[in-house]
């Protein structure tokens, strides 16, 4: 299924490494679902380390970084661990719809599903959610 815009982001001014989503950025998954990033969101790609950050171009990381990482911070659909699931569902289907290969967006899946699961609660924390 397909990415349905394009990604369109800036420096945020006065960080290290952060960049602002200009437009929503919008998806639609192979159950049909549209999932929506808005305009606005910050991110930081893929949290790749601050140091390195400013070495990394921007595109190379792509569109799916952007809804994962909304749905990780936000949690706007739900907090549990099934939502989690999702998110990474979603990081790796929407990487291979961009065109990274299979063997790449699965090893970032798994990486996703193994280490994901403190920044998960740490967001989750921050919600107020249990």
């Amino acid at each position: 299924m397909p990415w349905v815009t394009d990604v369109h982001i800036s420096d945020v001014e006065g960080s290290f490494g952060d960049y602002i989503l200009e437009q929503e950025l919008r998806y639609i998954c192979k159950d049909g679902i549209e999932w929506v990033t808005p305009a606005g969101f910050i991110g930081d790609l893929s949290s790749i380390p601050g140091i390195i950050r400013p070495f990394i171009p921007k595109t190379v990381l792509g569109k799916a970084p952007w809804l994962h990482d909304f749905l990780y911070r936000c949690q706007p659909h739900g907090s549990s661990a099934k939502h989690r699931k999702q998110a990474a569902t979603l990081y790796r289907d929407g990487a291979l719809d961009e065109g990274m290969g299979v063997k790449k967006a699965y090893a970032l899946y798994y990486g996703l599903r193994i280490g994901g699961w403190m920044t998960w609660n740490s967001h989750k924390k921050k919600l107020g959610r249990s």
